[in-house]
């Protein structure tokens, strides 16, 4: 395993440096070691010093094997690869049961809408595990996280292919998702701990969205093929099969990325080897315990949900992108079944048209980006930039709204429903992409609380749409349905604009944000203080 091996480096490269040490003192052993802040004051006596004084653990010279900012180029990709599946299967996993609704719940002997809660508690299942998985991340680390919580998500997945009744599949379904958060919530850490400055990660981010978006939105494509020839059980064993399949590639490929718990692990090591307990590893001084970093983390995130409008509006905009995505799961059945008459199979191929308008939104994103990076002679720019692509999409997502609400008649050629697919995946790209890259850039170190407050926020409501998709369209019709929607994505239209425009002055009014400020000392000093949950 990947894991064991990186393990044996570091244990290498600090007998390494026992070695090469005629007499091993603390600061020969280490390097890069520093003391810490109340040791350069001089404060402490010559009687306690050596007592009291920590050893700071960093990475050296000879550490570029073992620091993750500096692995080769051929190794952060595969490490991506590997995430991006990660993420790819958990958000595929999400969805892939809607096409089964109505075979599965004749099976259970309960309603449609009832059987409408198996997605739903997955969905709730994300937002309350996204709660945990950033914390829990930070302190034991990242691969622990992946991979306990992925191992304990399969076995939930196989209980809810032989759930026994309709009580035991919803619940079934929602631990599964809430051990599915640590792939869905975490990912934006592990690309900062490989891609920490902000060009790197503007080429790599514009790839990676197409995980948590393809996912959910290719999935009903084979699922409802299988809900129509084999069952609703085999959509869960189909999940069961592609997620089981990626977790075995992470178990024996995927590293540790976190810095700080790879020098954790380091100070471990270094004291195992000289008896000298004063090794602390960089970021590590306070010793924070995951109850201490978890308090933090929620009460940041009641701080950006409800009193930062950057990211309550954002995280808005995020809400109503997966809200809409996740309502076309029900959705489709009105649009295409009722109206052109699709079987299940070919109702639920009808994604592959948003998948379509997703892929054609990357090169879109990519070519926008690398246009402004020209014009500003090869720098970044303000964060504010990093909006110019979602602009013009904010615009297409209201339009594509009214045009599937409007055309979805069955005297209008069903090539008319799938070209406003086509265009709504195209704006979903753009807007996600460009939105989630602002609040990392936006929010700096303090990003992680940002977007977990906001993922929280997206699977929370889209759980309720799921739940409230049928009966919304059976009560006002497609045409309503999709005017109502339409509207709502018209009045969060200007939010790239507003921030396009006004960002960097509200950014100065954030207590987070980067470059921003707050007229009280003491919250001064508490962002000083802020730790990096990326």
């Amino acid at each position: 395993m990947e894991a064991y091996r990186q393990y044996r480096r570091i244990e290498h490269s600090v007998q390494q440096q026992i070695r090469h040490t005629a007499s091993p003192t603390p600061s020969e052993l280490e390097s890069n070691a520093t003391l810490s802040n109340d040791d350069k004051s001089g404060n402490n006596s010559d009687d306690n010093k050596d007592d009291k004084k920590q050893i700071i653990v960093d990475f050296n010279e000879k550490d570029t094997a073992n620091d993750p900012t500096q692995w080769t180029t051929r190794r952060k990709l595969w490490t991506t690869l590997q995430i991006w599946l990660l993420v790819f299967v958990a958000g595929w996993a999400s969805a892939s049961t809607s096409t089964s609704h109505k075979v599965a719940a004749k099976a259970l002997h309960v309603s449609k809408v009832a059987e409408s809660l198996g997605t739903a508690m997955y969905l709730f299942g994300v937002a309350f595990g996204a709660v945990l998985a950033g914390p829990m991340s930070e302190t034991v680390g990242r691969l622990p996280t992946y991979l306990c919580a992925f191992f304990v998500y399969l076995i939930w997945l196989m209980a809810s292919a032989l759930a026994p009744n309709f009580g035991a599949q919803i619940v079934f379904r929602g631990l599964a998702g809430f051990f599915a958060a640590s792939s869905m919530s975490i990912y934006g850490g592990s690309l900062a701990d490989m891609f920490p400055d902000k060009g790197s990660r503007a080429s790599v981010w514009p790839w990676f969205a197409l995980s948590p978006l393809l996912g959910p939105v290719v999935s009903p494509v084979p699922s409802g093929w299988v809900t129509q020839y084999l069952g609703w059980r085999w959509v869960e064993w189909l999940n069961l099969i592609i997620s089981g399949t990626v977790f075995v590639m992470a178990l024996l490929f995927l590293p540790e990325t976190s810095s700080n718990v790879i020098l954790k692990v380091k100070a471990k090591l270094l004291v195992k080897n000289t008896g000298d307990k004063r090794y602390v590893a960089r970021g590590d001084e306070d010793g924070d315990s995951i109850g201490a970093m978890l308090g933090d983390h929620l009460q940041r995130m009641a701080y950006f949900i409800f009193r930062e409008l950057t990211t309550l509006l954002f995280g808005l905009y995020l809400t109503l992108l997966y809200v809409l995505v996740y309502g076309f799961l029900q959705g489709f059945d009105f649009l295409f079944t009722d109206t052109y008459r699709f079987n299940t199979g070919q109702n639920y191929s009808a994604f592959a048209a948003i998948a379509i308008g997703i892929l054609l939104g990357l090169p879109y994103v990519l070519a926008v980006n690398k246009i402004v990076k020209s014009r500003n002679n090869g720098e970044q720019g303000q964060e504010e930039q990093r909006l110019i692509p979602a602009l013009i999409p904010s615009v297409l997502l209201t339009i594509s709204m009214f045009w599937i609400g409007w055309t979805d008649r069955a005297d209008i050629s069903d090539w008319s429903v799938l070209g406003a697919c086509v265009l709504f995946g195209f704006a979903v790209m753009a807007l996600f992409t460009t939105t989630y890259h602002y609040l990392i850039d936006a929010y700096g170190t303090a990003a992680s609380s940002a977007l977990c407050a906001a993922t929280f926020m997206r699977y929370l409501a889209s759980g309720g749409m799921v739940i409230a998709t049928e009966p919304l369209y059976k009560a006002i019709h497609v045409e309503w349905t999709m005017t109502l929607l339409g509207c709502v994505a018209g009045l969060l239209t200007p939010v790239p604009w507003i921030f396009w425009w006004f960002g960097s002055k509200l950014r100065e009014k954030s207590k987070y944000a980067v470059g921003g400020g707050d007229d009280s000392k003491d919250e001064k000093d508490d962002s000083k203080d802020e730790k990096d949950d990326n």
